[in-house]
């Protein structure tokens, strides 16, 4: 028989096991994650966590999720789900986990007026672009568009639980063709150099689907290449491509589109300074 287990002891035991990979403050966000989806209790009971007796099918919860923590799967893996946008996402490892980031991208694109725009998510994962513009403006016609099969399927899930209708479309951008006419394409497509493989966590390089994340360095705007060739022919007149860029390739992003015969709108800065979003208009 266990010994009865706090959620305080747990949490001290968290602690001692992840130290070496998780800083104290991300360390606390995971426990509050964990406490809040297992316990069902809000962050303000969590304080109470010595008082908290943890029976033995919650204490199997816990202990479960920290042997998957110690390997450095992402604590979004782990419960299956994260926030984006205020919406709660379904996420497996058949998709890239949101970032903040993206999060940003949505919120620049709101700016404009998009209701009732034909909207085209290109590389959607998880469904996370496709659906927060759906949800925010109800008259847009969102379609999505994914190479995996694995991913469209998370992604038909995050629509029908966010109870927005998309059109899901299984295809390979550098292949795809259309008749149909966009008024917005939007993407935040694979921009990591392998080269940049050193510098990232495992959590990411262990855990996250590689062909969401990396490009070689030898053609580092593979998938814009193709973005752009592929709305030449299906971006409507004043149409808008918003993406989501590597902040070294500004530069080199500015004459693409300039080759490519788009009038070059503007890179705007993350949250970090970066330069990360892409915005350019088909004149």
């Amino acid at each position: 028989h266990q010994a009865t287990m706090t959620l305080q002891d747990f949490k001290l035991k968290m602690i001692s096991e992840l130290s070496s990979i998780y800083e104290m403050d991300e360390l606390n966000s995971i426990f509050n994650l964990l406490a809040e989806d297992y316990l069902k209790i809000p962050r303000s009971k969590i304080l109470l966590a010595d008082e908290i007796y943890l029976n033995e099918s919650n204490q199997n919860l816990f202990l479960s999720a920290l042997e998957r923590l110690k390997t450095h799967e992402p604590i979004q893996y782990v419960l299956g789900k994260t926030n984006f946008m205020n919406l709660e996402f379904k996420v497996n490892s058949s998709v890239l986990i949101p970032r903040p980031e993206t999060e940003e991208l949505i919120r620049l694109m709101l700016k404009e007026n998009l209701d009732g725009k034909e909207i085209l998510d290109i590389g959607t994962g998880s469904g996370c672009i496709a659906i927060s513009l759906a949800k925010n403006l109800p008259n847009a016609k969102v379609t999505a568009l994914d190479i995996s099969i694995d991913a469209l399927e998370v992604a038909r899930e995050n629509a029908e639980f966010k109870n927005v209708d998309i059109e899901l479309i299984n295809a390979d951008i550098f292949e795809y063709q259309s008749d149909k006419r966009y008024d917005v394409i939007v993407s935040n497509p694979p921009y990591v150099l392998e080269s940049e493989k050193p510098i990232m966590k495992r959590n990411v390089l262990d855990f996250e689907p590689r062909q969401a994340l990396f490009v070689t360095d030898d053609n580092p705007l593979l998938y814009y290449k193709s973005i752009l060739n592929f709305s030449k022919m299906s971006l409507n007149k004043n149409g808008k491509i918003y993406l989501e860029i590597n902040e070294k390739y500004e530069d080199e992003m500015k004459d693409l589109a300039n080759y490519c015969g788009y009038l070059f709108s503007d890179c705007s800065k993350d949250m970090f300074g970066k330069n990360r979003f892409f915005a350019i208009t088909n004149l």
